[in-house]
């Protein structure tokens, strides 16, 4: 595979590269290309090298650099501070790169497209995409004046606004830094002197050129794949599951890649990909009369949702159809459309008859010598008519949960059915045709008589067909039902049979989907602010350049040591079970192998854990989840070990299993941590109240997917058992302990460095141990340097997630809709360690009451063990849980009172001087100025008027609109976490090199810190520098966490400052927080946290009825984070966290099936946000506060608080629901957990077409 200096294979599309390619060499495509150097975006992990003979490759490293010059592309990202932790920017890069090299001037839909298979998790994509929207149409109305273009012009002493993307000036890239096309790769016979063949220590490669030779070698390597875009083979590779080591490739062959129209249709061949499908199906389109196209926008719009344009340039027709399974989306169209497939073989082609063909109906059964050589899609008539529908858990880049192909032929002048074909893809564990419902449709009338007689059946026929499958039969008949009823109306709308009234034409429209718009609001610096001091500056993050360049280095980055050895992590797949025996025989004797690593090889403590020490390094006698390590395979190199570890046997016993809360729940699985929190008298306050309801809600776990998998490179020294270990943790003290116990070695012969991570968001506070523990022991034991990288899948198996959390609750209230009283008692899933889970659970108890007033409140909470991955630390640890419990309190008391949502929270918000649960005041509370700035500013009050006009007027897509609030405590709650320290070192030429114990993540830290000591020092950013965060220049230090980095390492760089004049050149400085005592929950003494974060967010949502699909129209955000350091960097953290918490509560669902695996352990099956799933509209306010009082320049601690906003999401969404079901006179209450999914909301929302299976 090609990789670049990059190898950034833990995630897909992380790495995407530029191919260009000379088309006149491919005869078959020639006649529809119209230039003879294309580029294509492709993953560079999927594709192999071999199939790059004769194109040039571009990566990242050959678009721009830091010495020579940066590219438009990459100055913009930087300039739109389009960048955090830096580990996706090459890949965004790329792709626009790739991009423009086609379409200078592209549309706004193109730019986006072009980035959909692009995932980020800290950015929330807006910045990216008013970054590459610059190279589009349109023009700020300030024209060069533009507040973006000019820093210092005269708006610095204004308010700073950003203007949509629709109005900036289009600036096309400079063709100088375009790379040429090598000459020596034009000759156009350079391909055609015969087969091909590259042999490898594995696999052998040949690439014949014509179908003959193909077919001959299919005929002697039965067994052996034939590679067309390599998407599927590449999988089987990875993992092992590929059993020959014979590829034949045979997408350049010209017979496979032709397109020819025929008598009969158009005959497509299978080595077509998706993008050369679009493009030709464009091209015929204008040389084929309408009457035989009718196909062409389903086919289209089937193209358009499938995969991204990384996964469209190079999967094909036929690898579609080889490799099919049930949520494939080609499969279903050609079994609708009657297409008919060719196939050919070797023998086959000696006889009379050289191709056998038959009709496509969704299964593809070749003989081993055989080869797919022709797909014939026929011609439609001016009486058929094909939608195809595609539901999926996300809107793009997403296989899918449920697709249909609904194909009618009427007789000729008559409204009489003559044939109808209804499929259905992703029903169950293969595609569905409704052949029986389908046949009673012939010769009847296409009517509302029809449509429910189909209704019915297909109901029957789907329940039949479908059942012993892993489908949710609920959802699906219901999405089938929709898709029909869908079909129905476009049919009858296109034959003008019918007027359709606009209310029900909504049943055929797409979501709403307006161009991106945004804008950023903050106050700028005083006009007489020193230059040189940067506090308050919306600038960059210090590493940008070396990050959109690829040069910034990430740990797998780092050159490979001398005898390096690479790390298999061996794990279990039982989820609680003894450990009978472990067969290594075979994998000891693989290629490259150099030995086991198990418990037996853990010198010290083979424990580990940041509370009590219950997680085992290697499990020596008993499993406890699927994923626990029991050992590592060390080998040559990264593939060998990967694949030596499919070659350990594991023999277990099983034992009882705990899977879920409820499973708990019931068995008493519980943690020996009790927590309760009392204030006030909860029966005297529900004895007061006018309303008591009861009622329970669940929250279900999220993974975090930082970009850069859990990463680790131990190097052992020559003497007195001294270790080097590069590690991606978010907490290097704790890490250098842990590990010193693990080898039974002082902390001061280990070092533990960690220049930045590619995200972290809590994720590497512990769980990085699952890399950094085995390659020390494994380090130790061979003496030799271990790298260990974690696969996406396998750090998705292993490590923990966010906690899932299940209440069950009681509240009280008047008829105003003030609360009285709650009781509540909380169980979170602890998994199978206890990691931070008493932390986080003590959390959720204190953020419970969010921004409301309750002056009775009584809450237990238990952390339930389970045989799962275990809780962990997540960004908003514990509080998202909290505030979506109490604003579904919220919701219950507003349908309950039949009052607005809106009208409930503001009556019940805390203000200036109210006193929490806990014994704690506030102070500069200003959620009340957040709220009433938000709704002015969103138009609240008139939206809502118009979204219920919307509702009105619109049957099957619904409209909600919600204000939600949020506040966040910034601080820790014992005295010695709440301290920094940092070193400076001041030379002779004047540069300044600052060492603190914080960890750059993407969060901006060093950016901030280094404005912080410009101020300090008096000196300009240019002259300072942070390097890395070691334990042998910063030891002991806190972790980085809990939007806290700055806070506690910025006063120790202000400190240090305070004695630079006073003594030598290189100083320590230390900080330790103003805190009294330790809080204690039971006592009610202390604080557990400095200051609050306020914000409030209003959203709309639309959702389609039919299938449960949902879109953020706009968002509007304002944010109290005081006085800020750096207000780009700032917002970015809030549109990154708010995105990130709106994965959590629509798209991001952890499926734990009933032996305790992760279902959907891959990128392929979870789904976080693309850049299509946020907001169409998407503006973030600072407020402006004045009365702010923190320790550091007034500025408050922002990563976190603001993913508590996207809840206002979840609610919007429950709005919508809630007219939905008040439309068909169903209760307008309903339990909605979250996430909010597809299946979710489309069950949700009820239905007159079908009644559900029970």
């Amino acid at each position: 595979m090609i990789t670049s200096n990059k190898p950034r294979i833990a995630s897909t599309v992380i790495l995407t590269i530029d191919l260009t390619l000379f088309y006149p060499i491919y005869e078959a495509l020639k006649p529809f290309v119209l230039n003879d150097i294309i580029h294509y975006s492709v993953n560079a992990c999927l594709f192999p090298l071999c199939a790059a003979h004769g194109l040039a490759i571009t990566t990242v490293e050959g678009v721009g650099n830091t010495r020579i010059g940066l590219h438009e592309v990459q100055k913009r990202l930087i300039e739109s501070y389009g960048l955090q932790c830096g580990f996706c920017t090459p890949g965004f890069v790329m792709s626009m790169f790739t991009l423009l090299r086609n379409n200078p001037t592209p549309s706004k839909d193109t730019v986006e497209q072009a980035i959909e298979g692009n995932l980020c998790r800290c950015t929330g994509y807006r910045s990216i995409v008013t970054a590459f929207q610059s190279f589009t149409e349109g023009q700020c109305s300030l024209g060069e004046d533009c507040c973006k273009n000019d820093k210092s012009s005269k708006y610095k002493n204004e308010t700073l606004v950003s203007k949509p993307e629709s109005q900036k000036k289009p600036v096309p890239a400079d063709s100088t830094q375009t790379a040429v096309f090598p000459a020596e790769l034009m000759l156009s016979d350079k391909r055609k002197t015969g087969t091909l063949t590259f042999k490898g220590s594995t696999y052998t490669w040949i690439e014949p050129t014509t179908l003959k030779d193909l077919l001959t070698f299919k005929q002697k390597n039965p067994d052996a794949p034939v590679v067309m875009g390599n998407s599927a083979v590449a999988f089987l590779i990875k993992s092992g599951g590929l059993k020959s080591t014979t590829l034949l490739y045979g997408k350049n062959i010209d017979q496979l890649n032709n397109v020819q129209v025929t008598e009969e249709g158009i005959r497509l061949g299978p080595a077509l990909t998706f993008t050369d499908l679009k493009d030709r199906l464009k091209e015929l389109s204008e040389k084929i009369t309408d009457d035989k196209k009718r196909y062409f926008p389903a086919i289209l719009y089937l193209v358009r949702h499938y995969g991204a344009d990384q996964i469209r340039n190079v999967a094909t027709l036929g690898g579609s159809l080889i490799n099919s399974r049930s949520n494939y989306d080609l499969p279903t169209l050609l079994s609708a459309v009657g297409a008919s497939i060719e196939i050919a073989s070797a023998s086959r082609c000696k006889g009379a008859n050289k191709k056998r063909r038959v009709k496509y109906n969704g299964n593809l059964d070749l003989a081993p010598d055989e080869i797919l050589t022709s797909i014939i899609l026929p011609y439609s008539t001016e009486d058929e008519y094909l939608e195809f529908f595609k539901v999926a858990g996300r809107r793009t880049f997403s296989l899918c949960t449920g697709n249909g192909a609904l194909f009618v032929k009427f007789f000729k002048g008559r409204n009489t059915v003559e044939s109808l074909r209804l499929c259905f893809g992703g029903f169950g564990s293969s595609m569905i045709i409704a052949d029986k419902s389908a046949e009673k449709a012939t010769g009847r009338e296409f009517n509302e008589v029809l449509l429910s007689d189909l209704l019915s059946s297909i109901s029957e026929e789907l329940n039949a067909k479908a059942s012993g499958t892993k489908s949710d039969p609920d959802y699906h008949l219901k999405l089938a039902s929709g898709f029909l009823f869908k079909f129905y109306i476009s049919v009858l709308t296109q034959r003008n049979s019918w007027k359709t009234p606009e209310e029900t034409r909504s049943a055929i429209d797409s979501l709403t989907k307006t161009p991106y718009e945004s804008t950023q609001v903050y106050e700028n610096v005083p006009s007489d602010q020193e230059h040189t001091d940067a506090v308050g500056r919306p600038l960059p993050s210090v590493s940008s350049q070396g990050i959109v360049s690829g040069e910034a280095v990430y740990i797998d980055d780092m050159p490979k040591f001398e005898n390096e050895l690479f790390l298999g992590l061996v794990t279990s797949s039982r989820c609680h079970a003894t450990i009978t025996d472990a067969d290594v025989s075979k994998a000891l004797q693989m290629p490259g192998v150099r030995g086991f690593i198990d418990h037996k090889d853990v010198p010290g403590d083979n424990h580990w854990g940041p509370i009590l020490p219950d997680e085992e390094v290697f499990a020596s006698k008993e499993v406890t989840y699927v994923g626990c390590i029991i050992g590592a395979i060390v080998a040559d190199t990264r593939e060998n070990a990967k694949l030596a570890t499919k070659a350990v046997t594991i023999k277990y016993k099983d034992l009882d299993a705990v899977i879920s809360i409820q499973d708990a729940i019931k068995k008493e699985s519980f943690y020996p941590f009790q927590e309760e929190l009392v204030a006030g008298d909860v029966i005297e306050g529900f004895r007061e109240s006018d309303h008591v309801i009861e009622g329970e809600f669940e929250t279900g776990r999220q993974e975090h997917f930082y970009m850069e998998t859990q990463s680790a490179i131990a190097v052992p020294r020559t003497e007195n058992n001294e270790m080097e270990v590069f590690v991606g943790t978010q907490d290097l003290a704790s890490t250098q302990s842990s590990l010193s116990r693990i080898l039974n070695v002082p902390s001061n012969k280990i070092v533990v460095r960690t220049k930045r991570l590619g995200g972290a968001f809590g994720g590497k506070a512990t769980s990085h141990f699952h890399a950094s523990g085995p390659a020390v022991v494994a380090a130790y034991k061979l003496r030799r340097p271990i790298r260990c990288i974690l696969s996406r899948e396998d750090d998705m198996l292993i490590t923990g997630k966010r906690h899932a959390y299940y209440v069950k609750y009681k509240v009280g209230f008047d008829k105003s809709g003030k609360i009285n009283a709650v009781e509540a008692v909380l169980y979170s899933d602890g998994g199978h360690s206890v990691d931070y889970s008493p932390m986080v659970l003590e959390h959720t108890m204190l953020m419970i009451e969010s921004t409301y007033k309750i002056p009775n409140l009584k809450l237990n909470g238990r952390v339930c063990k389970t045989n799962t991955a275990t809780g962990t630390a997540m960004r908003g640890f514990g509080n998202i849980q909290a505030a979506l419990m109490m604003e579904e309190l919220i919701f219950r008391i507003s349908i309950t009172l039949q009052v607005p949502q809106a009208q409930v929270r503001h009556a019940n918000h805390l203000k200036e001087g109210d006193v929490l649960s806990y014994g704690m005041s506030l102070k500069n509370c200003t959620i009340g100025e957040c709220w009433e700035k938000c709704a002015l500013d969103s138009r609240y009050n008139e939206r809502v008027v118009a979204v219920q006009q919307f509702n009105k007027q619109n049957r099957w897509k619904k409209r909600g609109i919600t204000m939600t609030s949020c506040r966040f405590g910034i601080g820790l709650p014992k005295i010695f976490m709440m301290q920094g320290a940092a070193l400076v070192h001041i030379y002779l030429d004047g540069s300044i090199l600052i060492t603190t114990g914080g960890v750059e993540m993407g969060q901006g830290l060093n950016t901030k810190l280094i404005q912080v000591a410009s101020r300090a020092l008096g000196a300009p950013m240019e002259k300072i520098f942070i390097n890395e965060t070691s334990t042998q220049t910063v030891p002991n230090a806190m972790g980085t966490g809990g939007s806290t980095g700055t806070d506690i390492y910025g006063p120790a760089v202000i400190v240090l400052a305070a004695y630079f004049e006073r003594v030598q050149l290189s100083v320590t400085g230390f900080y330790k927080a103003k805190k009294d005592a330790d809080f204690d929950l039971k006592e009610k003494t202390g604080q557990p946290c400095d200051y609050f974060t306020y914000g409030v967010a209003c959203s709309e949502v639309e959702i389609d009825c039919l299938t449960g699909e949902s879109q953020v129209l706009q968002t509007d955000i304002v944010m109290d984070v005081g006085k800020s350091l750096n207000p780009t960097i700032d917002i970015g953290q809030i549109e990154g966290a708010f995105i990130q918490g709106l994965g959590m509560i629509t798209s991001e669902k952890v499926v734990i099936a009933d032996d305790g695996r992760m279902v959907n352990c891959s990128p392929l099956s979870y789904k976080i946000p693309n850049v299509s799933g946020i907001p169409r509209k998407f503006n973030v306010t600072l407020l402006k506060n004045d009365n702010a009082v923190t320790h550091l320049y007034s500025s408050k601690g922002v990563g976190e608080p603001p993913l508590l906003l996207a809840i206002s999401v979840f609610m919007a969404i429950k709005a919508a629901i809630q007219e939905a079901r008040k439309e068909i006179g169903l209760s307008e209450y309903f339990r909605l957990d979250c996430p909010a999914t597809v299946e979710q909301i489309r069950l949700a929302c009820g239905d007159q077409l079908v009644k559900s299976r029970k």
